[in-house]
């Protein structure tokens, strides 16, 4: 009996071992590779992407990052509401990935990779409605008390004006704060960016009528862009050249167009250069 119930376990004991050997020579399915998640530092940007009690952004910036990220093959996270003096902070040290809605500079181009998407819209000059006076040439504007506002990339040929004028010029913290000097008198005109200054306008109620654009155009034959930036010390930098290519195709078949440059160019603005000068 003790034979036989050795010879039993031999016999299962070799029968584990082939089968283990057969499993052993079996394909592995191996698991699907996980996308890459690229995190996208943001703040409010009114018009552009809405972030205020709200989890998640929205708005046309929003729609213009998820349909690259589909494309590329990365998952877009957001950072919590963060000031853009921050964002360039965390996108120094690699910290997050990617930022949008960005005017070239010699300081964002040494920390980022900039990718255009877009041309800008020129500022605009603001002026109180019943202010009838006519500007029709830049000379003009130096007999003007003007604001600014502090912080905000003016194109070049803006700031070389603002320069030039800087004697009656005084920086504001922001848009809403220089708007409401303009209606009440403090200055004569305001220098802002056309489509954010525009939408703080039609967003307060006890303004509507009270301003106008002046038909003079801040505008030039120089082309400046708006730019996606990747940060140099992203971990998924890797990716600059798909984000690159579909970007540019994104451009081309009017992505760009019906998702982004279609929505913020927002038609009020006609509202406010159609006030007589």
């Amino acid at each position: 009996m003790r034979s036989l119930h050795r010879l039993l376990q031999i016999i299962l004991l070799g029968t584990v071992i082939i089968s283990a050997g057969l499993r052993a020579e079996e394909p592995v399915a191996l698991a699907a590779p996980s996308q890459p998640e690229l995190t996208w530092c943001l703040d409010h940007f009114s018009r552009f992407h809405h972030y205020e009690d709200v989890a998640q952004p929205y708005g046309p910036s929003v729609d213009l990052m998820r349909e690259l990220a589909q494309r590329v093959g990365f998952k877009l996270r957001f950072t919590p509401r963060t000031p853009v003096s921050r964002c360039f902070k965390l996108m120094a040290e690699g910290k997050v990935d990617l930022m949008s809605n960005l005017k070239f500079s010699a300081d964002r181009d040494s920390i980022m990779f900039l990718l255009p998407y877009d041309t800008t819209m020129a500022e605009s000059i603001f002026l109180r409605r019943n202010d009838k006076r006519r500007l029709s040439h830049l000379s003009q504007i130096k007999n003007l008390s003007i604001a600014s506002i502090r912080g905000y990339l003016y194109r070049q040929t803006t700031m070389q004006l603002l320069q030039q004028q800087r004697t009656n010029v005084a920086e504001v913290d922001s848009i809403e704060m220089a708007l409401e000097m303009l209606n009440r008198n403090r200055i004569d005109a305001l220098i802002a960016p056309t489509i954010s200054t525009s939408e703080a306008i039609f967003a307060t109620s006890s303004y509507q009528d009270k301003f106008r654009i002046a038909q003079l155009d801040l505008g030039d034959n120089n082309k400046e862009f708006i730019n996606i930036g990747l940060s140099r010390q992203s971990p998924h930098s890797n990716l600059l050249p798909l984000i690159k290519q579909h970007l540019l195709q994104m451009q081309q078949d009017g992505t760009v167009k019906r998702l982004y440059t279609d929505v913020v160019i927002n038609p009020k603005i006609q509202e406010l250069k159609s006030g007589a000068e």
